[in-house]
């Protein structure tokens, strides 16, 4: 069947191809005609640095000290203009998603109209780009794993290459590592979920300094919210000038926050968000490295989050949203609470036991002499009711019980006018 709308007056058609098509590895480098190769006539040339020396450029390559920057400059707010970056915004309007929908009857003659003239996206990919790539990979993947002993061999290949030391790049023969950094699971944040969260747009507040931008940005925070008809958005908070002093504030004193403070945050822009995560179909596990003094550390991104910025309907008024975040007390000085009060009561109970055994000292130095023996036995009750075998015996114990009881009697006496 023909697929031109037209008749056809004269037709040529092609002969079936007498074998299957295959494809054929390439054995030489694809960069062998393309690759330039200097010759050594311009690798030793010299050439010479003219410079302006009435405008302040000057070449000096003995004194290092000249082109070091200072760290803390800050640029006139003009130049920062100068040197800000372009963010285009996704363009996505009816005529490109018109355009970049690939139709079976609509055929592309090249006589008509070029790729190059064409509206066409730049995104757009190519079915044989991708058939091509896939077939490759599969290519250079099929052989590894055929069984269990490769997938052993290829597991155990991985530790031995990891002790092999890194002298130079793989494919950059001039390039030499400055510091080797071993790369391990992220042992202290694993446990804590992680999103990515991808903004169409730069968010940063419009009319603004980079510096300040910046500053806003690192202290902005994501809410998600309701508005009255009960549909959902995320609402993207920036701090108010007295947030940003107080945590100007905090950072000086070294402490995260204030306990029992408030943080004030306007609403700044309002989102739509899309989220993906591994229960989602089509998802692809993604990873993020933490460089830190002892090595790198890498993550997992279980959620990714695309914002797309939430249109106001016609004749809706707009938000005036704020947010206030209070810190309670934090369970340090919770805890430095509870043991100090647990140390005062203890200290309060030393005390008292002291100023007891104090009255008890003082009643039992108003007894006289001969009363240590009468406290001895006057404890032992029991021990002298059992000892009456003797008549002597139990009369003087009768007597000594009498002086213990006139003894004890004194010593309550004594505590009684202490604690007065």
């Amino acid at each position: 069947r023909s697929e031109l709308v037209c008749r056809v007056k004269y037709c040529n058609t092609l002969p079936d191809i007498p074998f299957d098509p295959k494809f054929i590895t390439y054995p030489f480098e694809s960069t062998r005609f393309i690759e330039y190769k200097p010759t050594s006539l311009e690798r030793h040339y010299k050439y010479e640095v003219l410079t302006e020396h009435d405008l302040g450029v000057t070449i000096d390559l003995i004194n290092k000290d000249m082109y070091a920057a200072d760290p803390h400059a800050q640029l006139d707010p003009a130049d920062e203009k100068l040197l800000e970056e372009d963010i285009l915004t996704p363009h996505d309007s009816k005529r490109s998603r018109h355009h970049s929908r690939s139709v079976s009857w609509l055929r592309r003659t090249e006589y008509i109209s070029t790729e190059q003239t064409r509206f066409q996206p730049q995104t757009m990919d190519k079915v044989e780009a991708k058939v091509g790539y896939s077939i490759k990979k599969s290519l250079k993947e099929e052989t590894l794993y055929l069984d269990r002993e490769n997938q052993i061999k290829a597991i155990e290949k991985t530790f031995e290459d990891a002790k092999k030391p890194i002298e130079k790049h793989y494919s950059k023969p001039n390039v030499v590592p400055v510091e080797i950094l071993p790369i391990f699971p992220d042992f202290k944040l694993w446990k804590y979920p992680c999103a990515q969260v991808m903004f169409d747009s730069d968010p940063a507040p419009v009319g603004r300094p980079v510096p300040a931008q910046l500053e806003e940005m690192s202290q902005a925070m994501i809410r998600g919210v309701m508005d009255e008809s009960g549909e959902q958005f995320v609402a993207y908070f920036l701090p108010t000038e007295s947030t940003l002093e107080k945590r100007r504030r905090d950072f000086t004193n070294g402490v995260d926050y204030e306990d029992e403070e408030e943080y004030e945050y306007k609403i700044a822009r309002e989102y739509n968000w899309n989220v993906k995560t591994k229960a989602s179909k089509g998802y692809e596990e993604n990873y993020f490295l933490v460089v830190r003094t002892d090595g790198v550390y890498f993550n997992e991104l279980e959620t990714r989050v695309r914002l797309s910025k939430r249109r106001q309907r016609a004749g809706q008024a707009p938000n005036n949203t704020r947010l206030v975040v209070r810190h309670p007390k934090s369970s340090a000085s919770s805890d430095n609470e509870s043991e100090g009060e647990k140390a005062d009561a203890e200290s309060d109970s030393e005390k008292e036991h002291s100023d007891k055994e104090g009255s008890d000292k003082e009643g039992s130095d108003k007894e006289g002499s001969g009363k240590d023996d009468s406290d001895k036995e006057g404890s032992d009750k029991d021990g002298s009711d059992k000892e009456g075998s003797e008549k002597e015996e139990s009369n003087k114990e009768g007597s000594d019980k009498e002086e213990s009881d006139k003894g004890k009697s004194s010593d309550r006496e004594g505590s009684d006018q202490d604690r007065s």
